[in-house]
């Protein structure tokens, strides 16, 4: 989530268009989902300014597109996935 994002989400709740049932739940995984072979971080681009990279080498491809599938979720959207190390 970038700070734009946290801000309009938290409008939102005040605004009476999201719950903060409903907040919590989009909020749920922060700062980390562990997939139990990759942690998402989805709270880097809040820390960095930059969102979550997909380092590959060493998964399975089926993790690689399940690590991304949850990065993009949090509307982080990786467009890459690095074998080396190097994006």
């Amino acid at each position: 989530m970038t700070p734009e994002e946290v801000t309009q989400l938290l409008q939102q709740v005040r605004r009476g268009k999201l719950s903060v049932e409903g907040a919590l739940e989009r909020l749920r995984n922060l700062p980390y989902e562990d997939l139990g072979y990759a942690k998402i971080d989805h709270h880097r681009s809040l820390r960095q300014g930059f969102p979550e990279v997909v380092f590959a080498r060493g998964k399975d491809p089926a993790h690689v597109g399940n690590c991304a599938s949850h990065a993009a979720e949090s509307a982080q959207c990786p467009d890459h996935a690095g074998r080396r190390g190097v994006v």
